[in-house]
């Protein structure tokens, strides 16, 4: 039975018409059957542009993932991995998220401010960002 109801994967449909380039996206978890498999699945079918594989919970380090915040997902470009990951399933708003993501990912878009982009520039040590959602 599809997760995603059918208005929802043709919207998701039509927004991969914009993808540039290939996006894979990794769940890196225990291996077990889960929805967040199944939903996974169901992106991947919508796009030829967009693949999906699992890695196990032992190649979470290879993806810049804590063993411990399992199940996660990694999204890749024609640069390698973003440093974007999700952290359990994006469900809700942040599956939204995750749609916008594999666009960003695909299309090499940061959207900041140049403002922004001059600051982050001129770090000269790494940073730790994380940003929590919570359903509302």
């Amino acid at each position: 039975m599809p997760i995603l109801p059918k208005n929802v994967s043709d919207q998701v449909r039509e927004m991969f018409t914009g993808l540039k380039d290939p996006v894979e996206l990794v769940l890196v978890d225990d291996g077990s059957d889960s929805e967040l498999h199944t939903l996974l699945d169901e992106v991947q079918a919508l796009s030829d542009s967009v693949r999906y594989r699992r890695a196990s919970a032992s190649q979470a380090s290879e993806f810049g993932l804590d063993q411990d915040l399992l199940p996660a997902i990694a999204l890749g470009g024609p640069h390698g991995y973003s440093r974007a990951r999700f952290v359990g399933a994006p469900a809700g708003h942040e599956f939204g998220v995750l749609i916008q993501d594999i666009l960003d990912v695909s299309q090499e878009r940061i959207e900041l401010s140049e403002a922004t982009k001059r600051y982050l520039e001129g770090l000269t040590e790494d940073v730790h960002l994380q940003v929590f959602t919570t359903p509302t």
